[in-house]
């Protein structure tokens, strides 16, 4: 049990710290078209594709495998957890392909999938996370420790909202200063509740010992 609540762990760390840098071949040429509007356009094109595909060096395709990997262990405990696993496989899929589309579309297409597939996979990942925690929580929780169970709760919730919040920053400044400074408070509280989450298993290891 321990094991998979540490692998999960590092699985959550890993995809709160986004350092990313550009890599691979440029993108072809982007041209704006009426319909869609200069604007939103314009806050695509340069805030989520950027000239190059931008690759996080802390990986988030690893950070899903953690998750996985420590779901897998865990899922003798609790099998409400393979919901969350099954989305795991998706979100890596929606992550790759993401930084492909510009070298597959173009225009029209390549803006709509690409703003869609930004907020799809924050999505996703928020409902991943949801899913873990709370299989997490069901498998440790104990009567002395339901406060800290709430306190985690309301931690979580802070970081996931922070995390939208985030998206929309990323979306509408880029990733600027402004975005890295308010991914501290995203990163702050997901260390909180990544601490609430350690007191309560460190209650139920030694109530088991």
């Amino acid at each position: 049990m321990k094991k998979g609540i540490i692998l999960i762990v590092i699985g959550i760390i890993l995809l709160v710290i986004d350092i990313r840098i550009p890599v691979g071949e440029v993108y072809p040429p982007m041209e704006m078209i009426d319909e869609l509007g200069e604007v939103i356009q314009g806050k695509i094109i340069f805030n989520l594709i950027g000239t190059r595909p931008m690759i996080d060096i802390i990986s988030d395709v690893l950070g899903f495998v953690f998750l996985f990997v420590g779901a897998l262990f865990l899922l003798k405990y609790n099998l409400k957890l393979v919901f969350g696993m099954l989305l795991i496989p998706v979100v890596i899929y929606l992550y790759i392909t993401d930084l492909q589309l510009p070298y597959d579309f173009a225009l029209r297409d390549l803006y709509l999938k690409t703003a869609g597939y930004h907020f799809l996979i924050v999505f996703i990942e928020i409902l991943i996370e949801l899913m873990l925690i709370k299989g997490v929580i069901r498998i440790i929780q104990l009567t002395q420790t339901k406060w800290n169970v709430n306190e985690l709760l309301v931690g979580w919730t802070l970081a996931m909202i922070s995390k939208g919040i985030l998206s929309g920053i990323h979306f509408f400044y880029g990733r600027g200063v402004f975005y890295y400074i308010y991914s501290l408070i995203t990163i702050g509280a997901t260390v909180y509740y990544l601490n609430r989450l350690y007191v309560i298993t460190k209650f139920k290891l030694e109530e088991n010992s």
